[in-house]
């Protein structure tokens, strides 16, 4: 995986990189206006339009395209941290913002905009060629059940949802049960929730406590999947394609409509 730690804060790589790309964008338009000799209050202001324009355009883009989702709980559209945006519609509502300055003569906030908007964009693509995802596959290995049995990770045949949890992890208990609605919707695809570090009196005290099913629920004490697929924080879901290869992850909590993309793309490899 290509998360990332900073202290006691984990990002996801995409989402570090995003970060990442805004702030730099604000940084520059704002060195750009001074260099210009013009106020960089005005820049400042201009760029923060536009890189709010932007925030909200991707994920009105993502929401509109993922309606059916949404549609059912229109609240999650404004639950950002759980990732879900289209790049190219930002990228429309930020343009929208530029020509708002030139509508309105504001030429000296033109050349900020364009320098810290290009320079922006040329980093978020450096930083994702330079940190690809490390190709993962799913590895051989017995977990426990719920049950005391073994269970198999590998050679199912068919894509795989895993995910990674523990009772003590708020996001973990937040996303649960709309995973395993998820899960019983999508009959083609094998859901594993694979809980770290806990014995199976704290899982089965959750799961009764919050009326969840206990189909796909797997104990690994050892937290042996956490170190074989370097996941550095929780919840982690993985998606892998039949064949057991890595095909999207995200570290934090994971929205239905991100998840369900995730599928999607697990079904075409």
């Amino acid at each position: 995986m290509n998360a990332v730690a900073i202290g006691p804060l984990v990002f996801d790589g995409a989402r570090l990189a995003g970060i990442a790309a805004m702030l730099l964008f604000m940084l520059v338009a704002e060195i750009t206006a001074r260099v210009q000799r013009r106020p960089g209050a005005e820049a400042a202001r201009w760029a923060g339009y536009a890189l709010l324009a932007w925030i909200i355009g991707a994920r009105i883009g993502f929401v509109i395209g993922n309606w059916e989702d949404f549609v059912v709980r229109p609240q999650d559209a404004l639950k950002l941290w759980q990732g879900g945006f289209a790049p190219r519609a930002g990228w429309a509502a930020g343009t929208a913002v530029f020509l708002v300055t030139l509508l309105r003569n504001r030429t000296a906030v033109v050349k900020p905009l364009i320098f810290g908007g290009t320079l922006a964009f040329m980093a978020h693509q450096v930083i994702g060629i330079a940190s690809p995802r490390p190709a993962v596959i799913l590895p051989a290995m017995d977990l426990i059940g719920l049950n005391g049995g073994s269970e198999q990770l590998d050679g199912r045949g068919k894509p795989m949802v895993l995910n990674l949890w523990a009772t003590w992890c708020p996001p973990c208990r937040r996303e649960m049960p709309m995973m395993v609605d998820l899960a019983a919707d999508t009959s083609d695809v094998d859901f594993v929730f694979a809980n770290q570090g806990e014995g199976p009196d704290q899982v089965l005290a959750f799961l009764l406590g919050e009326n969840l099913p206990f189909d796909g629920m797997v104990l690994d004490p050892r937290q042996r999947l956490m170190a074989q697929l370097r996941a550095i924080g929780l919840p982690s879901t993985l998606v892998f394609d039949a064949g057991g290869e890595l095909v999207a992850a995200q570290t934090g909590e994971v929205s239905r409509a991100a998840l369900t993309e995730m599928i999607e793309k697990a079904m075409k490899e």
